[in-house]
């Protein structure tokens, strides 16, 4: 590698080829995948986001899960990130067979991502294309970026911390819209991604670097104004995504986790030897891991040769050393959360709402990015006027260090056949047990829901992915008011957002149209006699059961009770005497008595994810019960004529029916996404108009790294 850094292209080719390498079991054998979260929690988004594109439907709600949620304000879904736009594209066009494989290169193009905009940052900072490049191995291959690539959105948004940050020095340098254009896109581009806990670390530590900026007088105190605008405008950038993401938050139980947070987690004290120690603790070997804490919460390594070029850098007289230190040291004690007194202290006295959305761990980038920036500025101090070879050494040496300490550990790569998950062609390895409960829920229209009963989590994450419907769910936005009727028959934890079904004399998972239950079942032996569920079918691991009280999606009622809140309707549904196939509670309209003479019935014409068409007969006026959940933006007609839909049996939507024969349509058109793409356009239209201005060159070197004001901070 003699001299090969001084190419202005390789810095690029070196991160690319290391990521590529780092990752090489992931990406290029299907023998290997991501584990956890990846297949269990964002392939299902991602293939339910695909398969809407390929039948020409913008993917709004989704009706498998939960009897029904908003998708596109699931900002973990990445509705509206370029990026998983572009990877599902692709898979569409590629036969939409491989979405896990253009997923796991998504990951790993953010990781060389991360790597490419931390050398750009570095060398404004001051450090040569070879110490940047160091740097750059050093974040893109460090402790963050390996441990957690299960956390797609989380690696997504980490990887525009350092172009935030670069584009805050460079404003700090001199004014250019341009450059305030640059920091609101990847400001924006951070809340795209889809993880709220970094999107918060990337504005909060973008506006603190700004600060200590300016504290130092390296540059204008207007700076942290500057960084500021910024943030509107990238929050208005990204406002397609979340102005439909906070009234999800709203309705959902989003805001209660900060009820049972505690004093904030983070990474425990333990954990800081793993910058010098990465095998500590057995975290490798999950059979012999005993401590309390997360694994992969406890992988800082940053290489051997990292640490002690920040140590260097820590030392070296430059105008960012300060401030480097500073934000570095605010990021550690925020990544350190409740083991630190000032974190604990902070988090505790935060009100609910805001505690919700932090997880102090995932202030782990913008430490290991502050060490990343010292360790450049330390390698370009001791190997100022060293030869070329061994400035390439250094990186070699880096990066062959990270790969062995952190590559294909269990964090990042497991063996498809050791977990092989839930995909759109089988279910825990058994492509037989997929097949036949589509089967089985396919025998009605609209499909009937299926529950679990002490059984898989995943019957309920895979659902948007199998097409099998269920009344459950799995997601940070868990509509509340769902999961308080669950709650009235379902066990779980009050922090959790999954309740599996309990009580099964409850006549509400009739109500919630649950047909069949899916129970764990080694041996062929009955594993549940209950006579309200009925066996159904014997599947590989597992039996299915049918619900003998199960009531259809759509049906009428005569009887109406009107509630005040939520409160008293969930009360009136869990009364003894309540009887859901007759009767139904409404908040805001009065109750009354139908006549509910004579016969009534309810057609399913047509059902898909965002409209449905129904027909009723019926001898008198009646009322329309359905288990399809109410939400903001879901409208109603009856032959033509808009009529309310009214909040029904706590969490779903309801009508007054006519007597006679009426066509009833429904369709979801949420004012909210419009509003949210309108400010989106305008906001990146400006960016557009900033963006294409003659580029001055003036404060800018060779390779687009960014020439230092003079001085030394004494």
């Amino acid at each position: 590698m003699v001299g090969l850094l001084r190419l202005r292209w390789l810095p690029a080719l070196a991160l690319l080829i290391e990521a590529l390498v780092f990752h090489r079991r992931v990406l290029f054998s299907q023998a290997w995948t991501i584990p956890w979260d990846f297949r269990d929690y964002h392939l299902p988004l991602a293939e339910f986001m695909a398969r809407s594109l390929r039948e020409g439907r913008l993917p709004l709600w989704d009706p498998y899960t939960y009897c029904g949620v908003p998708f596109y304000a699931n900002v973990q879904a990445q509705f509206a990130y370029p990026p998983a736009w572009l990877a599902i594209l692709v898979s569409n066009l590629a036969g939409g067979r491989r979405l896990l494989e253009f997923l796991e290169w998504q990951l790993v193009l953010h990781v060389f991502l991360a790597g490419w905009f931390a050398y750009l940052l570095f060398r404004r900072l001051g450090a040569g294309r070879a110490a940047a490049t160091f740097g750059g191995t050093v974040f893109q291959l460090g402790g963050y970026f390996a441990s957690q690539a299960q956390h797609l959105g989380a690696i997504c948004g980490a990887a525009w911390l350092p172009l935030a940050w670069a584009s805050v020095v460079d404003l700090g340098n001199a004014f250019r819209w341009r450059r305030l254009a640059v920091l609101a896109v990847a400001l924006a581009m951070s809340v795209l991604a889809g993880f709220p806990a970094v999107t918060i670390v990337v504005f909060l530590t973008a506006f603190l670097l700004a600060c200590t900026l300016a504290l130092w007088r390296r540059v204008p105190l207007r700076l942290p104004l500057e960084v500021v605008a910024a943030a509107l405008w990238g929050a208005t950038l990204a406002g397609v995504q979340l102005l439909p993401a906070m009234e999800a938050a709203r309705l959902s139980t989003a805001y209660s986790r900060g009820e049972f947070a505690g004093t904030g987690g983070g990474v425990p004290w333990v954990g800081l030897l793993s910058l010098v120690a990465p095998h500590h603790n057995h975290i490798f070997d999950l059979s012999q891991y005993r401590l309390p804490w997360n694994p992969t919460f406890l992988y800082l390594y940053s290489s051997f040769a990292g640490l002690l070029c920040a140590l260097a850098g820590a030392a070296a007289r430059t105008p960012y050393r300060l401030p480097l230190l500073a934000v570095t040291g605010a990021a550690a004690i925020w990544m350190l959360g409740e083991s630190t007194p000032v974190a604990r202290t902070i988090f505790v006295a935060l009100p609910t709402w805001a505690k919700s959305p932090l997880y102090a761990e995932f202030a782990m980038p913008a430490f290991l990015l502050g060490l990343a920036a010292l360790a450049a500025l330390g390698a370009e101090r001791l190997t100022a006027g060293r030869a070329a070879w061994l400035r390439s050494a250094l990186v070699a040496v880096a990066a062959a260090d990270l790969t062995l300490a952190g590559a294909n550990r269990n964090m990042n790569a497991v063996r498809v056949a050791d977990e092989p998950a839930a995909t759109v062609a089988q279910f825990e390895g058994s492509a037989e047990t997929l097949a036949r409960m589509r089967e089985l829920v396919n025998r009605s229209f609209p499909p009937a829901r299926v529950e679990s009963y002490r059984d898989s989590m995943r019957w309920a994450n895979s659902a948007p992915m199998t097409g099998i419907p269920t009344a459950s769910g799995n997601d940070p936005l868990a509509p509340a008011r769902i999961l308080a009727v669950r709650k009235l028959f379902g066990r779980g934890q009050p922090w959790l957002r999954y309740w599996e079904l309990d009580d099964l004399d409850s006549p509400l998972p009739g109500l919630l149209n649950v047909r069949y239950l899916v129970t764990y079942a080694p041996t062929a032996e009955p594993a549940l006699e209950h006579p309200q569920w009925r066996r159904a079918a014997d599947l590989p691991g597992h039996q299915v059961y049918e619900n003998l009280r199960v009531l259809p999606r759509f049906f009428l009622v005569s009887r109406i009770h009107a509630a005040r809140d939520q409160k008293q309707a969930l009360a009136m549904l869990s009364a003894p005497g309540f009887d859901p196939a007759r009767e139904a509670v409404l908040e805001g309209a009065p109750g009354r008595e139908l006549p509910g003479a004579g016969p009534a019935r309810v057609r399913v014409v047509k059902y898909e994810d965002r409209e449905l068409l129904l027909e009723t007969e019926a001898a008198s006026d009646a009322f329309l019960v359905s288990s399809e959940t109410w939400y903001p933006g879901w409208r109603a007609w009856v032959d033509g004529r808009e009529v309310q839909l009214y909040l029904t049996n706590a969490a779903f939507r309801g009508l007054f029916v006519p007597a006679g024969r009426h066509r009833i349509r429904m369709r979801f058109e949420p004012g909210v996404f419009r509003w949210g793409t309108g400010l989106s356009t305008l906001a990146c239209a400006g960016c557009i108009a900033a963006l294409i201005r003659r580029r001055s060159t003036a404060g800018y070197g060779a390779d687009g790294g960014k020439e230092n004001r003079g001085g030394t901070d004494g």
